[in-house]
C-alpha cells in the first residue's frame, strides 16, 4: 500500500500545472440581501456536500446538491440569527450529523448560535458578545473528544466547553484588552490541543493552548494591522503554517519550524482586499497534494484566479480561473465526489445591480477518478465522528483504513465500523468484496 501511495503521489505530482476548471454556473439570483459567508456541507447525509449561505439579513439558506452539479432552489434554514457573518461545522453531540456553528455581526446584539442538525433550530450559546463577532468554530479545546467552541469578538476571545451531549457552559474569557479583529484555530505546536493565530490591534500573535483551559501568553509574530488571517500546511510537514494579508495589498505566508514558531517565507502578490470574509481560500486544486492558493483580485474587477504551490511552500504562476462573473466569497471542496475541490461563490455585479451564487467544477484529471465516479460504494457520514456506515453493491469481505502517510490503521468485518478511536484527519478506505478492492477517502 505504501509503494502504491508513493506511486500516486510521483505521478500526480507529475501533473502539477493542470488544474482545469469550467465556466460558472449561476445557482440562484433571485435575492436581495449580500451573502457575507458560502460553505459546503452535506445536511442531509446523502453522502453528497449541500450549499449553505449566510445572508446579511438574518437569512440561512441552504442548497440541497442532487449530484451531477445540480442544486435545490433555496431552502430557508433561518431567519431568526440578526446579521448571521460566519460559519463553521463540527459534530456537536457526537451523533455523526454536521451542526453548523454561526457568529453573527449585528452591534445591537452579538450572538454566537448552534444549528443543530437534528431539528435544525437555533440555539443562542452567547449574546451580547461586544459590537461583533467575527469568528466562532468547533474545536476540542480540552481535548477531552468533544467539540468545544472557542469565539472572536471585538474585545473578547471566548470559549465554551461542550459536555458531551453537545450542551455548552457560560463563558469562559480566555483573553480581552485589545480589539481582536480575526482568528484562525489549529494545533501549531503538535501537542494535540488546538492554538490560536490571532490578528488584533497588537498586530499578529500565535497564543499556544496550555492544556489546562486557557492560552500562554501571546508570541507577537508582526506589527501589522490586518482584519483576515487563516491557516494551512503549504509544505506537507504536518505543521499548520499562517497566512495573513500585509497592507500592499500583498499576503504573508508565516511557516511553522515547530513547537508554535514560525518564520516569514514569502510575500505574495494576491491582490487580496484586506476584509474579514475575504474571497480567498489556501487549498489543492491540481491534484499534486499541496495547497494552493485561490482568489478574487480587486486589481481586474474581481475576477477569479489560482497560484500553483511549488511543493515547497512557496506560491507562483498566477492563472486566471474566470473574468466572467465578480467574485466576492467562495468556498472550495469536492461536491461531486470526483477526487478534486469545486469552487463555490457569490458575486455582487455593481453595474447591473444583480447578486449571484454559482459553482465552477474542477475538471483537473485525478488519479483514480474513473474507480470513485463507476464504484458501487457509498460511505456516509462523511466527514464521521463515531461510526462510518460502508454500503456496497457487492458483498462486503473486509475493510481496511489508512492513514494519509500509507500506514494500516485498522480492518474490520462489518459495514458499520467504530472510528471514534481514530485521530482527526483524511484516511483511505479500502474496500474489499468477494469480487473487486475499491478505494475511497473518508474525513475524521
Amino acid at each position: 500500500m505504501k509503494s502504491f501511495i508513493s506511486f500516486i503521489s510521483l505521478l500526480l505530482l507529475s501533473n502539477a500545472s493542470s488544474a482545469q476548471f469550467g465556466a460558472p454556473v449561476i445557482i440562484d439570483s433571485n435575492f436581495s440581501a449580500q451573502i457575507r459567508n458560502i460553505i459546503a456541507v452535506d445536511i442531509d447525509n446523502d453522502g453528497l456536500k449541500d450549499i449553505v449561505a449566510s445572508h446579511q439579513t438574518d437569512t440561512i439558506k441552504w442548497y440541497k446538491n442532487f449530484g451531477n452539479n445540480t442544486f435545490s432552489a433555496p431552502v430557508v434554514l433561518t431567519s431568526t440569527i440578526a446579521k448571521p457573518f460566519f460559519i463553521d461545522t463540527g459534530d456537536a453531540d457526537n451523533d455523526s450529523k454536521t451542526d453548523l456553528l454561526v457568529a453573527n455581526n449585528n452591534s445591537n446584539n452579538s450572538q454566537v448560535v448552534l444549528i443543530n442538525n437534528n431539528g435544525l433550530i437555533p440555539t443562542i450559546i452567547d449574546s451580547g458578545l461586544d459590537v461583533g463577532t467575527y469568528r466562532a468554530y468547533f474545536t476540542d479545546f480540552d481535548n477531552d473528544g468533544d467539540e468545544d467552541i472557542v469565539a472572536c469578538s471585538d474585545l473578547m476571545i471566548t470559549l465554551y466547553l461542550n459536555n458531551g451531549a453537545g450542551v455548552f457552559g457560560n463563558r469562559i474569557i480566555l483573553l480581552n484588552g485589545a480589539e481582536f479583529y480575526n482568528m484562525t484555530v489549529a494545533d501549531f505546536n503538535g501537542d494535540n490541543f488546538p492554538d490560536i493565530g490571532l490578528c488584533s490591534s497588537d498586530g499578529i500573535e500565535v497564543l499556544l493552548n496550555d492544556t489546562s483551559g486557557g492560552l500562554t501568553v501571546p508570541n507577537l509574530l508582526d506589527l501589522k494591522l490586518t482584519g483576515f488571517i487563516t491557516n494551512a500546511d503549504i509544505d506537507n510537514d504536518a505543521q499548520k503554517d499562517l497566512i495573513f494579508p500585509n497592507s500592499s495589498p500583498h499576503y504573508d505566508v508565516y511557516k511553522n519550524t515547530g513547537g508554535g514558531t514560525f518564520i516569514l517565507n514569502q510575500t505574495v502578490a494576491f491582490y487580496q482586499p484586506n476584509i474579514q470574509n475575504p474571497p480567498f481560500a489556501i487549498v489543492n486544486v491540481n491534484a499534486d497534494a499541496f495547497a494552493d492558493a485561490v482568489y478574487s483580485s480587486i486589481n481586474n474587477n474581481r475576477s477569479l484566479y489560482w497560484q500553483e504551490n511549488d511543493g515547497a511552500g512557496n506560491f507562483q504562476n498566477e492563472q486566471l480561473i474566470d473574468s466572467t462573473e465578480m467574485y466576492d466569497a467562495i468556498f472550495l471542496a469536492d461536491m461531486d465526489n470526483d477526487g478534486d475541490n469545486d469552487i463555490l461563490w457569490y458575486g455582487f455585479d455593481f453595474n447591473a445591480g444583480q447578486k449571484k451564487t454559482g459553482f465552477i467544477e474542477n475538471n483537473t484529471f485525478t488519479l483514480g477518478v474513473e474507480n470513485i465516479k463507476t464504484s458501487p460504494v457509498r460511505i456516509y457520514p462523511n466527514p464521521a465522528s463515531t461510526f462510518l456506515n460502508i454500503e456496497c453493491q457487492e458483498k462486503i469481505t473486509g475493510i481496511e483504513i489508512y492513514s494519509a502517510k500509507g500506514d494500516k490503521v485498522a480492518r474490520y468485518n462489518t459495514s458499520k465500523i467504530d472510528i471514534s478511536n481514530l485521530a482527526k484527519g483524511s484516511y483511505l478506505l479500502n474496500v474489499i468484496t468477494n469480487k473487486n478492492t475499491f478505494t475511497t477517502e473518508f474525513v475524521k
